[in-house]
């Protein structure tokens, strides 16, 4: 276990006693965790999630307003790498089985044994700990890629980041090649720029967020998938649907 690097982890429970009792028995484990807060809903809880983005969620199944498959729905598209641990009673079997089809790393049936926690949560530190690992050692060896390689990278590194101001140039800036290798890469291996590779996936990003949460406010989903600028958001979106969001919303009612 690499003691060098930590982890963050949230808390998403509606019953306040055993959200505290989950987060003192996390801190007492003594593992390269960090608490970074915590939510009784799923509303807040994903709220959390945008602000915090945690390493690890810990989030109980049934909950008000909206429940923990719908966060682990949506934690799973916006950041796969994100490894969630689901809380369920016994009489929550069902649910918590359907909730492992959507990339749950384990479920604890409550009471929650300390044991167990532990267990899992190592699992999950080694596995971050590896990759960790494993990007150290690609950034050693960057330059012996191949070009399949390189591209996999930016692929992935574009489909993990798209929610965030990134460019080509971090991605450079962040693997040591240039800005203009890169791009000729992509191009000849994708026939389509990065630039036009990363809007694509941002607006089909956004589709997907206008018909899911139909109340959530246009700007809003702009800035989730990487447009800060609600006018920008809008006209690139209408520049590659033909409509705006709004429009795009009503037509798919």
């Amino acid at each position: 276990m690499n003691t060098e690097i930590t982890y963050k982890f949230i808390v998403i429970e509606d019953e306040p006693l055993i959200r505290k009792n989950i987060i003192k028995k996390i801190e007492s484990l003594g593992l390269p965790l960090v608490y970074l807060g915590e939510a009784s809903n799923g509303v807040d809880g994903i709220l959390l999630v945008e602000k915090e983005v945690p390493n690890i969620i810990i989030t109980d199944i049934r909950m008000p307003q909206c429940d923990g498959l719908e966060v682990i729905k949506y934690v799973n598209r916006k950041y796969p790498d994100t490894k969630i641990i689901i809380l369920s009673g016994y009489d929550e079997f069902s649910y918590a089985k359907e909730a492992m089809r959507h990339n749950v790393h384990n479920y604890i049936l409550k009471p929650i044994r300390t044991e167990e926690l532990r267990e899992t949560l190592v699992e999950i530190v080694n596995y971050f700990d590896a990759k960790s690992q494993r990007i150290r050692t690609l950034s050693d060896k960057q330059h012996d890629l191949s070009q399949e390689e390189i591209y996999t990278l930016m692929v992935n590194y574009f489909k993990e980041n798209y929610m965030q101001d990134i460019s080509l140039r971090s991605l450079a800036d962040s693997i040591g090649f240039s800005q203009e290798y890169l791009g000729k890469v992509f191009k000849k291996i994708a026939c389509q720029s990065p630039s036009k590779y990363l809007t694509t996936l941002r607006i089909n990003q956004a589709k997907q967020l206008l018909i899911q949460y139909k109340d959530m406010e246009v700007s809003r989903i702009g800035e989730l998938v990487g447009y800060k600028d609600a006018f920008y958001f809008s006209r690139v979106f209408k520049m590659h649907t033909n409509k705006t969001p709004s429009e795009y919303r009503t037509c798919s009612k």
